[in-house]
């Protein structure tokens, strides 16, 4: 037996692919303790898997197989070390944006991958990291920028969004070294915004 909760729980890890057990108590307003008692549970029926990836950080979820058949996402079947501090800043910045946007609906890169999201710029060949989409259907693209990326690729996903008329606007959330330099790029592109995301990490 699963409960309807507990359903909810694996649709929520596997928007990302993983998550940590801080997110997962946040989102559902989860004791830790309690949360920890879920998380096991789901562990002994097979449904999510718990890995330490590094050292003296904590370990994080996963869904196997089993557990990604009550969701319309599939498992991640590999941890993306590169991009690891990356993935784990989207969930916190997507549960930010939840609180301020309440009526908007958050549509992540997983999904965006898996539905080849026809209108936006998956059909140009870069997605972005998540997408919000308000009750007017306007489209808002969430980029996450923690490295400083390369000039000539930064500029190639700009001419991208500046291309295209479907997403309404995108906001950047930036360390501080990533936004110096993105900001002289976008100069002559008020539909792209930058924001710090050290608040968004608290």
């Amino acid at each position: 037996m699963i409960s309807t909760r507990e359903i909810e729980i694996l649709r929520f890890v596997n928007e990302f692919g993983f998550c940590e057990i801080r997110q997962i108590m946040k989102q559902f307003c989860i004791k830790q303790s309690r949360c920890y008692q879920i998380m096991q549970s789901l562990e002994k029926k097979e449904l999510v898997r718990r890995q330490s990836i590094f050292y003296g950080r904590p370990g994080i979820y996963r869904l196997s197989r089993k557990g990604a058949s009550y969701t319309d996402l599939p498992a991640l079947t590999k941890i993306p070390l590169a991009h690891y501090g990356h993935q784990l800043a989207i969930v916190d910045v997507c549960y930010k944006l939840r609180l301020l946007y309440p009526e908007a609906s958050w549509v992540s890169e997983r999904r965006l991958i898996q539905e080849k999201f026809s209108e936006g710029l998956g059909k140009r060949g870069h997605l972005s990291d998540g997408m919000l989409i308000f009750s007017d259907q306007s489209q808002v693209a969430i980029e996450i920028e923690l490295a400083v990326k390369a000039k000539t690729r930064l500029q190639k996903i700009l001419r991208s969004y500046n291309s295209q008329f479907v997403i309404k606007e995108v906001w950047y959330f930036c360390s501080k070294a990533a936004a110096s330099a993105l900001t002289p790029l976008v100069i002559n592109m008020p539909f792209i915004k930058i924001y710090s995301i050290n608040e968004f990490l608290k």
